[in-house]
This record gives C-alpha cells, structure tokens and sequence, in this order.
C-alpha cells in the first residue's frame, strides 16, 4: 500500500466514523479503537519526525553524537572513516565539531539514520576494546601486523587516538626493528611504520596461503 492509498483509507474511515459516531458503541469496538488511537499516535509522531528531518534514527544519532564516547573517540579521522563508511566519500570540514555537523546532516539527506547509528555503535565497540598496546615486545609484534591490516582512514584513525604518543611510536618501531634515528620526524616516523606494518601483513597472508 501506498502513503496516497493510505491517507484515502484514513479519510474514508473518518467521515464514515464522523457520520455514525453517535450509534458506535460496545466492547469489541472500543477496544478496536483503543488499538487504532495508540497506532496512529505511534504513526503521527513518525510522520512528524520525517517531516521535520529526524527520520529514523536521527534522534539516537544526535544522542550518540553528544555523549562521552563521542568525546573520546569521534574525532576528524573517526568521523571521516564512518563517512566514507557510509557515503564513500570524506568530509569536506577540517575540524571535529564542523565535520561531525557535516555528518549529521549527511545522514539526514540520505535518510540514514539507523545504519549510522548502527555504524557508529559498532565503532564505540570496538574503540573501547582497542585500547594502547602495552609496551612488551610480543603485544607490540601483534600491534605492527594489526595495523598492516588496516586501510589509510583505518590508519589515519589509530595515529590520531590510541597511537598519538611519539614515544610509543618509537617504542613500536625499535622493538619491530624499524630502522630510524633520533631525528626522525613523527610524520615520517608514520610512514616507516605503516610501510614495515603493511609489508609484515602481506608477508604473513603470503605464508598462510602457502600453507593452504
């Protein structure tokens, strides 16, 4: 059923309930009205939520957006990896609080309010399981073939949150024998340790399907 076909059954049964409304009376009937009020509430408000750009989801998203995990974790590279996510694309803002604007208003245009929030749980999740890698050399091992795993945004993020620390970084390089110097910047300090990251990945994908 369509929303037109829908609206014309609703007006039919108004005027024939506007008609007759002094004659209607008995239990079944009250109930079924009772039923049919507390539908077209749940319905209406629905309606009113679209209507006026908070479709579904859209309530939870700006709840979500608002609340100490956000805080902790949705920064500029967060909200560009649940963007192009989403939209496959990145934000066009270059600060947090004008790009997590952006996004919301993205995600009312494509009317995708509960994948975001679905998106945006599962990245709280995940977040929070991931914290800083302890400094002992078999958790930064697994730390190194971890990150080759990822994608640049992935990276991006992880760079931006848990490993912001230049003396981790450093740490995480010595101990996965990445050769740098005491004047190795941190930007290029990222770029050794994604290169050794991705090509220790590739080598263990390598060996795996050798197995197989």
């Amino acid at each position: 059923m369509s929303y037109h076909e829908l609206s014309i059954q609703l007006l039919a049964l108004g005027q024939k309930t506007a008609d007759h409304h002094q004659e209607l009376e008995g239990q079944p009937l009250a109930k079924a009205a009772e039923a049919l009020e507390k539908a077209l509430a749940r319905f209406g408000k629905k309606l009113e939520e679209f209507l006026g750009g908070h479709g579904p989801g859209i309530r939870e998203l700006e709840e979500l957006l608002k609340s100490p995990q956000a805080k902790a974790h949705l920064n500029l590279p967060a909200l560009n990896l649940l963007a192009k996510n989403l939209f496959a694309r990145h934000l066009s803002a270059d600060k947090a609080a004008a790009a997590k604007k952006e996004f919301l208003e993205q995600v009312k245009k494509e009317r995708a309010g509960e994948q975001a929030v679905e998106r945006l749980k599962a990245f709280f999740y995940k977040a929070a399981e991931r914290p800083a890698p302890t400094k002992d050399e078999a958790s930064l091992q697994n730390e190194l073939l971890y990150l080759g795993g990822l994608n640049d945004d992935e990276l991006a993020f992880e760079f931006s949150g848990r490993l912001k620390s230049l003396a981790l970084l450093k740490v995480l390089a010595k101990v996965n024998a990445i050769p740098f110097s005491r004047e190795t910047g941190k930007e290029k300090l990222l770029e050794l340790i994604t290169h050794y990251a991705r090509r220790a990945h590739s080598n263990i994908r390598h060996r795996h399907h050798e197995l197989d």
